[in-house]
Formats: C-alpha cells, sequence, structure tokens
C-alpha cells in the first residue's frame, strides 16, 4: 500500500552500470559531477541524477512513486536505500538511459521547476554467488517529492 499519487513500474534501458534521470538538456560534465559522491548508489548534480546499477547494459526493473508528501520510510525487503535531493531549473526531468534516450516513464519534476527529495531504493544490485536471491532480478524504486534542499541520508547499506 502506498500514499503515492501517482506510481509507475516498468524497465529502464541501462548503460555504462547506471540509469540516469535528468532534464532535457543536462549541464556539461554531468556524469562526472552527479558520480563524485560517497554512498555508492546515487549522485546528483543540477539537473542530472545518476543511479549506478551491478549491470552494465540490458533492463533493470523500475518503480516510481509521486508523493505529496515525503513517504514513510521502509527499507525492509531492499540491499540499499539513500535519500537524496535534487533541484531542477526547467522542470522537465525524465528518466534515462545514461546513453540518452528518453523511457517510457512521465516526468518525474511533477511539481515544475525546484527541489525535490528523491529516495532510491535498490536490491539485486550486488548477486553474490551462492546467497540465496542471488540469481534475482535488479530492482530501483524511486519515491520522489517536492522538498528543500538537504543533505544526503543512507538509509541502508550493503554488508560486506
Amino acid at each position: 500500500m502506498t500514499d503515492a499519487t501517482w506510481v509507475c513500474a516498468g524497465v529502464v534501458p541501462v548503460a555504462r552500470f547506471c540509469f540516469c534521470l535528468t532534464d532535457p538538456d543536462p549541464p556539461p560534465r554531468w556524469h562526472w559531477q552527479a558520480n563524485a559522491r560517497d554512498n555508492g548508489l546515487v549522485g546528483a548534480t543540477e539537473g542530472a541524477m545518476l543511479v549506478r546499477t551491478g549491470r552494465g547494459g540490458g533492463w533493470v526493473d523500475l518503480t516510481v512513486e509521486l508523493h505529496p508528501e515525503p513517504p514513510v520510510v521502509e527499507t525492509a525487503g531492499w540491499d540499499e536505500a539513500v535519500e537524496i535531493s535534487y533541484r531542477t531549473a526547467v522542470g522537465q526531468s525524465h528518466v534515462r538511459s545514461a546513453r540518452g534516450g528518453r523511457s517510457d516513464f512521465p516526468r518525474v519534476s511533477f511539481r515544475g521547476p525546484g527541489s525535490y527529495r528523491i529516495r532510491v531504493h535498490a536490491r539485486g544490485r550486488h548477486p553474490c554467488a551462492g546467497r540465496p536471491g542471488a540469481d534475482r532480478a535488479e530492482e530501483y524504486l524511486l519515491q520522489v517529492w517536492a522538498a528543500r534542499i538537504g543533505r544526503t541520508e543512507i538509509l541502508r547499506a550493503t554488508e560486506g
């Protein structure tokens, strides 16, 4: 059960071990700027966010939820969860492959230009041979709501 005003589930193309959330014209060197973060899962710069995957290419499962208020933190069943701030000057942010090209997900910056909080959940990103669930699909959940810029919070991290 979710209190989201909008939920979309599907697949997103992966390239270079990531997928992205960007405005139509992200800033120069945005990959480098967004990748220069230390939580291991997600990084953001003005108009661009990069989610690191365990796959170099192909597709991963993704669910996007847009919320009017911050949703309750729920990390059970997820390997990793990080909450990060994202700012868009144009308010036209879409989920994309790192090679460009929009996915079928509608605009994520649903309140237009401004700042958002995005809680990124991941599971199956670090399969470990011999562990239960090592062959499971790679899955992600993005929970998005309008909010002031805040510090990045690691809510759950992969052990070992």
